[in-house]
């Protein structure tokens, strides 16, 4: 029996790739490797196997899970093992359990490993749900609301796209046009006039709403995020045939349509009436970080903005006797500072925008301010979110 068991073993890790594989041969079991899921899923599609031992992380966490998916759907007698080193994490156990045959523990004893491989492939296989498989297309379709639901609930909790209050209506009213024309490109066709039409329209609707260019890029990758785990989640109803060149082509189409919402944003930011004009505006920008905050302010005056910087409370209280367009301050100031020099501003300065540096559990500081920015973000990226700040207390003024 043993051997003409082929066994298809998934692991990014080339060590493990290269010594397992040899210590099974020896033992009469006929063994192929796969170092990615895209590499597995292409041999579990085009040859038979007898037994699937797939890393539990290969690529990223959970991974394992997907070829898992794809082995139980296109070839169903196979005997699914998931390796793991986390055998006591109870919950991880269950998720394991409710999708493969067994599970294995790494580092893994070779001969316990051999004699489960043999008891599984001898005893009596349970009868599996067979589910019908259909285009992906199809199941997109199917669950378009469901897709919107899971973006706005990751939306909701990234700092870059909350840092303008928006309602959900206005967050998520743009994602069925986009999914549509994702629908569309795996179906092969280009992304239509209307959709192009529907792009630049969320571009100029997300400037006045007073968004940046961050945040839009942060709108796809969070869309490819959550498209990316629905289809692993579904993957027994997918026809895995197809699969792999209709995610690319999803992909792409995400990616031409933001970059049409980009054009227009830069656009709108420019045209005549709307465009603030940084020189003359005045800022604090407050850092306890006396290196960081100087790096800032002199990207802040490039830029063409009149900066006056504090590293301290004291300096601080000092130049809030004065008035300011927008105030700047950073995560590195202390917890408590933040929160009265933010109160202090806004009584001093109650139409000015207040944007946050945040980093790390900062980002749990409840400060009523108007924009945050992630601490890892460029200099491009705290221009971009002064000048949108600006912008939108501009914007609300003309109405």
């Amino acid at each position: 029996m043993a051997e003409q068991t082929k066994i298809l073993f998934v692991d990014d890790e080339p060590g493990i790739r290269a010594t397992l594989p040899v210590i099974l041969n020896q033992f009469g079991f006929n063994v192929t490797t796969a170092a990615s899921v895209p590499e597995a899923l292409h041999l579990v599609a085009t040859q038979p196997f007898d037994v699937l031992i797939a890393d539990l992380n290969v690529g990223q966490p959970g991974d394992g899970f997907t070829v898992v998916s794809a082995m139980r759907r296109t070839q169903p007698t196979a005997i699914t093992f998931i390796l793991t080193g986390y055998p006591a994490i109870e919950t991880a156990l269950e998720a394991i359990r409710q999708q493969v045959d067994d599970y294995l523990i790494k580092p893994a004893d070779i001969q316990s490993m051999v004699e489960r491989i043999k008891l599984k492939l001898t005893a009596p296989r349970p009868t599996l749900h067979r589910i019908q498989a259909q285009r992906l297309t199809e199941l997109l379709n199917q669950n378009k609301q469901e897709i919107v639901q899971r973006w706005l609930s990751i939306a909701r909790k990234d700092a870059q796209i909350t840092s303008v209050r928006l309602s959900d209506r206005e967050l998520t009213e743009h994602l069925p046009a986009v999914i549509e024309e994702s629908i569309s490109a795996a179906r092969g066709m280009m992304l239509s006039k209307d959709g192009l039409h529907a792009a630049a329209t969320h571009g100029r609707t997300r400037f006045r709403q007073g968004c940046t260019i961050p945040s839009l890029m942060r709108e796809a990758r969070i869309l490819q995020q959550v498209l990316s785990r629905f289809i692993q989640d579904n993957l027994l109803g997918v026809d895995i045939s197809s699969v792999i060149p209709e995610v690319m082509q999803i992909g792409e189409a995400i990616q031409v349509y933001y970059e049409a919402s980009i054009r227009e944003y830069i656009h709108a930011r420019h045209s005549a009436g709307e465009s603030v004009q940084n020189k003359g505006k005045s800022l604090l920008l407050l850092s306890g970080d006396r290196e960081l905050g100087l790096l800032r302010a002199h990207a802040l005056k490039q830029a063409g903005f009149s900066v006056h910087r504090a590293d301290s409370r004291q300096e601080a209280v000092a130049l809030l006797r004065e008035r300011f367009d927008a105030l700047v301050v950073s995560y590195s100031l202390n917890g408590e500072n933040i929160l009265e020099m933010v109160e202090l501003f806004r009584r001093r300065n109650p139409d000015s925008p207040i944007i946050t540096i945040a980093k790390g559990k900062w980002q749990d500081l409840k400060v009523d301010t108007d924009f945050a920015l992630s601490g890892e973000a460029g200099p491009e990226a705290l221009i971009e979110t002064v000048e949108a700040g600006l912008n939108r207390k501009q914007l609300r003024r003309i109405k």
